[in-house]
């Protein structure tokens, strides 16, 4: 004799319903350039990938491609690709030997510079300071005209800079805050640029490195030493 038996089910959960385990929920999937996909948890940075593949590769990472953007080695992954949710994050982690990475030591050069700058020239006002194709330059507005024969004494409180390895430090303000900051800062080649070019933007980013700080969109390296690398 065949029983049969009737069980009926008053809901069926939609599939939006359904949530993730929150094992998969919790991680990011990350590309790398050889093609591999790796998972790691929310919060993870691109220093931290580095330091999963090999301590050699950590050390000599100075700056990471993320989603086809050169951003600064401390900043957290986004949770998913340029793709959108669902695909994996594109992660290149870059040391000395990739052209990109030059030129973020370069733009951290410029900073160290100007920083040594205003050391040794109080009252010093800082405009721009990009790389080129060959090296980097800062625009300075200095009360105490800066001769050829000072360039000796600024390499010198370069090298002291660079010695300290002090981390460069990113944050962001309010546009309106971070104009004020400049204002405080004694900066006013800065307030300018904010007035005629960067209010659009709703926050701006700033690095600070000791005592230096400066308004500016980054990347950077993670410390002054990694310039001699």
């Amino acid at each position: 004799m065949t029983h049969r038996m009737g069980v009926k089910f008053s809901h069926l959960p939609d599939v939006d319903e359904i949530s993730p385990s929150p094992i998969l929920a919790s991680m990011i999937q990350v590309r790398l350039p050889d093609g591999s996909v790796k998972e790691f948890p929310f919060g993870t940075r691109s220093r931290d990938v580095a330091a999963a593949i090999g301590p050699r590769l950590a050390k000599d990472a100075v700056a990471a491609k993320v989603n086809g953007v050169v951003v600064e080695l401390d900043r957290e992954l986004p949770p998913h690709g340029p793709g959108g949710p669902g695909t994996p994050v594109e992660l290149a982690i870059l040391t000395p030997r990739n052209p990109e990475a030059i030129d973020v030591m370069r733009h951290s050069c410029a900073h160290v510079m100007a920083r040594a700058v205003m050391r040794l020239y109080p009252g010093v006002n800082l405009a721009f300071g990009p790389t080129i194709e060959n090296g980097f330059y800062y625009d300075i507005d200095s009360p105490t005209p800066i001769r050829e024969e000072d360039f000796a004494k600024i390499e010198q409180a370069m090298r002291r800079v660079v010695e300290a390895k002090e981390p460069f430090e990113r944050f962001e303000l309010p546009t309106e805050e971070a104009r004020e900051f400049c204002r405080q800062l004694e900066q006013p080649l800065k307030v300018e640029h904010i007035d005629e070019e960067l209010k659009k933007f709703p926050t701006l980013s700033f690095y600070r490195q000791g005592e230096f700080v400066d308004l500016c969109r980054g990347p950077h390296i993670p410390d002054a030493s990694k310039i001699g690398a």
